[in-house]
Parts: C-alpha cells; structure tokens; sequence
C-alpha cells in the first residue's frame, strides 16, 4: 500500500501555497484550542476535522501532531501509525473516509510534559486509497493556542464530592462526536461538554447510595443543593422534567439543551457561562433574570433529561446553549481524597475518579 506524499492546506497559511491540489482538507476545531491547566502539565483537547473531497473512499494512514514554540521550533512530536506491522493507528477507531465525507479524530496526545508549553500546535495526516492502487495527498494544518484568562470558581455542592464522569481522554463528554450523522441531524456542531463533570455526592465511605434498592430517593445526592460557583445572572431555566431519565432526542432540535431535562444558565458576564443539568423537578430558588451571588442556592440534584441516575452536569461554556463551545473551569477550596489523605487542590483542576471535599 503506498502513503502518501504531505502537502500543506491550512487557512493559518503556516507554510505557503500547496504544491498540488488537496484532495482532503483539515482542521482544528476549536479553531484555537484552549490550553487546559492541570496538575501534571497542560492538556489540548481539540478535534481533528477530516474532510474527504475525493471521488474514492480514503484511509487514514498515519496522524502526527507536533507542538511549537512561537517560532515555530518543534518541542514535542508524537504519532500514531501502522509501522512494523503494529497497527496502533488503529486505537483511533474507523480510519475509513467517504468520498465526500468527514471524520472526526480526537487529538490522540492531548496531555503535554510540565516543561513543554507551545505556542501552537500542527497535524500531519497521511492517507491512502482504500484499494491501495495511489497516493492521497496528505495534509498539514495547523492552529495557535490559547490560555484565556480565567478565575476560580468554587464547585457548585459542597461536602464530599465524586467526580463520577469529567472530560479525560475516555469520558463520554469529551467523546461527543458532533460530525457524526445522527447528531448532525439534531442540530449539533460543537462540543459544550468539552470539560464539563458529572457530580456525585457521597458519604463518607465514597458510596453513591445509601442502598441498592430504591429509585432516586436511595442516592445520598439527591435533592441535595445545587450552588452558584461564581456571581452572574440567570439567563435560561427549565423546571417542569420529571425525574426519570427520560429524553426525547428529536427535541434537540427545538432546544439544544433539551438532553440536560430541567436546567439552570447562568451568565458570568466575562463571556463564559455555568450550565447546570439534570436538576430536580420542582427545586428552583432563582428566576429567570435574577442576579446570584457567588454560593447562593439555585435547584436541588435531581434526575432528569438524559440522565441515568441522580447527579449533576456542571460545565463552563463560551455561550448559553449546547450548541456552543466549552471551556475549562477551575475550582477553589477544594481538597481531594487520596484513600486516607486528603491534600489542597493544585491549580484548581480536577477530573475523572477524582473525590474532592468542597466548602
């Protein structure tokens, strides 16, 4: 099977005009993406665009990905192929794209060395026919990277806290395909779930429910108070779902939020948002249009939308809706429990699995 030979399309425009005519475009999406700060160093968690102009199906062959200085020096390059016969491009998923299609590849190396810090970051792809019979010309695009200014906030439940699903590389927020068919059809075209969580209180064993029988009442965490992580006003609400994990997918199209059942938007006035899902039917303490300060109750945990038990859905978005873009939060006054230790919290971050004590 013959790879391609690597030619440039990319609207950053890195490196001047292509040498031949792109038969699959790329792009970075978010069109900047945000650099998330962590404990162990940053994370990049963008979306790799493909897009088959082609008249013949194609294959991923080979993604590259390599972080720069400003100056464009490479200071970490990693790939994943099929060399020696290994087929770790595989662990990517489907390779296959359709003649006219596109595929959505999420960055396979999104979390960097404390002592690497890029200004930028570029994507190779190589691809080539599914019949094997010619090259494809590849790719290379690039996109800068963004460390947008952002201010603590405090988590919105206190007590103790399971992270029971956040945004690491194998969350189901972070694997929101929205290119996909079906979502596409739905209305969906970003990732507002980019870094968002999944709450859980717990006891002080780490045990979600107080047994095993039961419905929503035996969750320790239901009805428990949803709070304000930072000042803002009210700018959506939604309180009239049941509490059974019930959702209609078709009613996205009408309402992007729809999947959160009853819901809070708050906006911070900075140009980010605090959306809070799945809350309890009958719980609301705020009104559309009220001012909030900073830890003042809004609902109470509940299970509705598309929910599969009592929790809340707390992300950080740049807009109000689920059609618009997450982005990282980061929380104060927290601890977290490492079995029988608990330690402050570095850099506010915190993520799947992750137990926390909040005030």
């Amino acid at each position: 099977m013959n790879l391609v030979n690597i030619v440039l399309i990319t609207a950053c425009a890195l490196h001047g005009p292509p040498a031949v005519a792109a038969q699959v475009q790329g792009a970075a999406f978010p069109a900047s993406p945000i650099a998330e700060q962590g404990a162990s160093g940053e994370s990049l968690n963008f979306d790799i665009i493909l897009r088959n102009t082609h008249s013949t199906p194609v294959e991923l062959a080979e993604l590259e990905v390599t972080y720069e200085a400003s100056d464009g020096t490479a200071l970490l390059t990693r790939r994943v192929d099929g060399n020696g016969g290994v087929p770790s491009i595989g662990t990517l998923g489907d390779l296959k794209i359709a003649a006219g299609g596109e595929r959505l590849f999420f960055n396979p190396f999104p979390v960097l060395p404390q002592d690497v810090v890029p200004a930028r970051v570029s994507v190779r792809a190589s691809f080539q026919q599914q019949d094997g019979k010619a090259a494809i010309p590849g790719v290379l695009f690039g996109a800068p990277i963004s460390r947008p200014a952002t201010k603590p906030l405090i988590l919105p439940i206190t007590g103790k806290v399971l992270v029971w699903d956040g945004h690491d590389a194998l969350s189901h927020h972070r694997r929101w395909d929205y290119t996909h068919p079906f979502l596409r059809s739905l209305g969906f075209k970003s990732n507002a779930m980019r870094y968002s969580y999944d709450f859980v209180p717990v006891d002080g064993e780490g045990r979600m429910r107080s047994s095993e029988k039961g419905g929503n009442d035996s969750y320790i965490g239901f009805g428990a108070p949803v709070r304000a992580p930072g000042p803002g006003k009210v700018v959506e609400a939604v309180s009239d779902q049941p509490d059974d994990g019930s959702f209609k997918p078709e009613d996205s199209k009408a309402n992007p939020n729809a999947l959160l059942g009853n819901y809070v938007v708050i906006d911070h006035g900075d140009g980010t948002f605090s959306m809070f899902g799945h809350l309890k039917l009958g719980s609301w303490k705020v009104r559309v249009g009220d001012i909030v300060k900073t830890g003042q109750a809004i609902a109470e945990i509940g299970s509705s939308g598309s929910s599969l038990f009592p929790h809340l859905h707390y992300q950080l978005v740049d807009g109000p809706t689920m059609n618009d873009e997450g982005v990282p939060s980061y929380f104060r006054d927290l601890h977290i429990v490492r079995g029988k230790d608990q330690r402050p919290i570095p850099h506010g971050h915190i993520d799947s699995g992750d137990v926390v004590i909040s005030q």
